[in-house]
C-alpha cells in the first residue's frame, strides 16, 4: 500500500489539515487542527466525509488521535518507526492536503507530496523530527495562505515506515524546513498507547537508518508472485483427472485441520504420573500465540498445504480471526526438498526470497535482511525430514543462527513425526504440534468442497464456451 493511500483531509470548524490512517477508522493528526468536537475526515477514494471524535489529544505535543464513526478506507497494517541514526536520511516523503492544492471552479482539494531529507540532529534537543524539503514550495501571492498551510498532520514516511506527522513551518526557514512530531513522543503517552493497542496496532517501532522507497514496489510484486505460486493445489493419485481438473483453488481446498500440542512436561514424568494429553484444537488457534512452531505430521497430512495457505494469505493480508496478526508479514518459503534437489545449500538472508523459485524480479539489495531486521518476516521451512540425517545438525545450526540473528522472526517448520528427536528446537523457543488425521466430518467437508469446486469449474468452462 502506498503511503498516499493512507493520507486524509481533517477538518474542524474553520480549520483544515491533514492526517494519516493508522487503521480503517483511526487517524493521527495534529491537535491544533482539531478545534471543536465536530471533526470530519475525507479520503480521495470516497465522495462523502466521515464524522469522527477525538479519542486522545496532547496539545503540548500537538498530536491527536481521531476515531471515525465508520470505516474511512481499508488499509494494511501500519508500520511505525523511529530514527536510529545521526546521519541524514534522504529519500523520505511528506504527504498532505495543503491549501495551495485547490483546483477548478469548485476549488477541489488534491493531495500533494514532497520529497524530503530527515535531519536527525536538527531537532534532537527539542525532541522534534526535522525535515528539509528537497525543493522549496512555490511562493504565494500576498494575502494568500502559505503554500504549505493545511499540511499540518500530514504523515512523514521513510519508505513504508511512518516516522511522524508534520506540525509547523518555522518562519526563518523560508518554507523549506518542516518541524514534525516524532511517533516516539506520541507513544510515550500511556493513553495514546492504550488507544492504539485497543485498535490492534503493533506498537513496536522499527529502527530507521536509511529510506528504501523501492522496497514498497518490490514487496507488492513479491506478494503477487506468492499468490500465483501458492493459491492453487493439486490432487495426486486420481489419474483419470486432467491437469486442469486436478488443480484447484487453495481457498476452496483448504481445511483448518486439528493439531495437538506435544506436552513436554508429560515426557519427563513417570508413566504413573502422566497427565491426559492436551486436547486437539484447530491449527489456526494453536498458531496464534506461538511465534515459533515445529509441526510434525505424516506424509500427506497437509503440512505443505498449510504453509502454502499461510504464505498466500499473509502476503495478501486476508487472514482473519485468530491469524489476523500475521497479515502484512512477508513470507519466505524454504522448500528444503526442492533446494536439496537443486544442489542448493541452506539459504542466508539474501537468498531467502529466491529459495522457493518464485517468478519475480531480483530483490533490491539487502531487502530480505531489512524485512528480517524489522521483525516482519514469516519464515516457512518445509520438510526438515528431507534433509539427510547426517546433515540435520547443519540444518539445526542454520535455523538457530538465522533466528538468533533476527529474533523477532515468526517461523513454522514442518517435519515427519519421527525424523528428529523430541524438543529438537526447544532451545530456539519452538512449540511442537502434531498434525492429526482428518476426522470423518473433515473428510466429508473436503469431498463436498471438491465437488463444489468441480461444479464451479465446469460452469466457468461452459460460460467461456462460445
Amino acid at each position: 500500500m502506498s503511503p498516499a493511500d493512507r493520507t486524509v483531509v481533517v477538518s474542524s470548524a474553520a480549520r483544515q489539515g491533514s492526517g494519516v490512517l493508522l487503521t480503517d477508522r483511526l487517524v493521527l493528526t495534529c491537535a491544533h487542527v482539531v478545534t471543536s468536537g465536530s471533526v470530519l475526515i475525507a479520503h480521495p477514494a470516497r465522495p462523502d466525509r466521515v464524522r469522527a471524535t477525538v479519542a486522545w489529544a496532547d496539545h503540548q505535543l500537538d498530536v491527536a488521535l481521531l476515531e471515525a464513526r465508520e470505516p474511512v478506507q481499508q488499509v494494511a497494517p501500519i508500520r511505525l518507526g523511529v530514527v536510529d541514526t545521526r546521519q541524514v536520511i534522504p529519500g523520505c516523503e511528506i504527504l498532505g492536503f495543503p491549501h495551495g492544492q485547490r483546483y477548478g471552479p469548485d476549488q477541489r482539494l488534491e493531495a500533494d507530496q514532497y520529497t524530503t531529507t530527515v535531519l536527525p540532529m536538527a531537532g534532537r534537543v527539542r525532541d522534534l523530527l526535522v525535515c528539509d524539503l528537497d525543493n522549496p514550495p512555490p511562493a504565494r501571492p500576498d494575502g494568500k495562505p502559505a503554500a504549505l498551510f493545511g499540511l499540518s498532520g500530514g504523515p512523514v514516511f521513510a519508505g513504508g515506515v511512518l516516522l511522524g506527522i508534520a506540525r509547523q513551518v518555522p518562519q526563518q526557514s523560508e518554507g523549506r524546513r518542516i518541524e514534525c512530531v516524532p511517533l516516539a513522543q506520541a507513544l510515550a503517552s500511556e493513553l495514546c498507547a492504550q488507544v492504539l493497542g485497543r485498535a490492534g496496532i503493533d506498537l513496536r517501532l522499527e529502527r530507521v537508518r536509511v529510506s528504501f522507497p523501492e522496497d514498497l514496489q518490490y514487496e507488492a510484486g513479491y506478494g503477487r508472485a506468492l499468490g500465483v505460486a501458492y493459491r492453487r493445489t493439486k490432487i495426486f493419485g486420481l489419474d483419470e483427472l486432467s491437469r486442469h481438473d486436478s488443480e484447484w483453488d487453495l481457498d476452496t481446498a483448504y481445511l483448518s485441520l486439528e493439531a495437538q500440542e506435544q506436552d513436554r512436561a508429560a515426557r519427563h514424568r513417570g508413566v504413573t504420573e502422566a497427565a491426559p494429553p492436551p486436547l486437539p484444537q484447530r491449527i489456526d488457534a494453536l498458531l496464534t500465540d506461538r511465534p515459533r512452531v515445529l509441526l510434525r505430521g505424516e506424509a500427506g497430512a497437509g503440512k505443505t498445504t498449510l504453509l502454502w495457505w499461510l504464505a498466500a494469505h499473509a502476503s495478501a493480508r486476508t487472514l482473519d480471526d485468530a491469524l489476523a496478526p500475521l497479515n502484512g508479514l512477508v513470507p519466505f518459503v524454504v522448500p528444503l526438498r526442492t533446494l536439496r534437489a537443486r544442489g542448493g545449500t541452506f539459504p542466508g538472508p539474501a537468498e531467502l526470497s529466491g529459495a522457493a523459485g518464485l517468478v519475480v524480479d531480483a530483490a533490491p539489495k539487502g531487502w530480505a535482511g531489512r524485512v528480517l531486521e524489522s521483525g516482519r518476516a514469516l519464515l516457512l521451512v518445509d520438510g526438515l525430514d528431507e534433509v539427510p540425517p547426517e546433515d540435520r545438525e547443519q540444518a539445526h545450526a542454520w535455523l538457530s543462527q538465522l533466528l538468533a540473528r533476527y529474533p523477532e522472526t515468526r517461523c513454522v517448520a514442518t517435519v515427519r513425526p519421527l525424523a528428529v528427536e523430541p524438543d529438537w528446537l526447544r532451545s530456539e523457543g519452538f512449540a511442537e504440534l502434531l498434525l492429526l488425521p482428518m476426522r470423518n466430518e473433515d473428510i466429508q467437508a473436503f469431498v463436498a468442497s471438491w465437488h463444489r469446486a468441480a461444479r464451479l469449474s465446469e460452469q466457468d468452462d461452459a460460460d467461456r464456451t462460445p
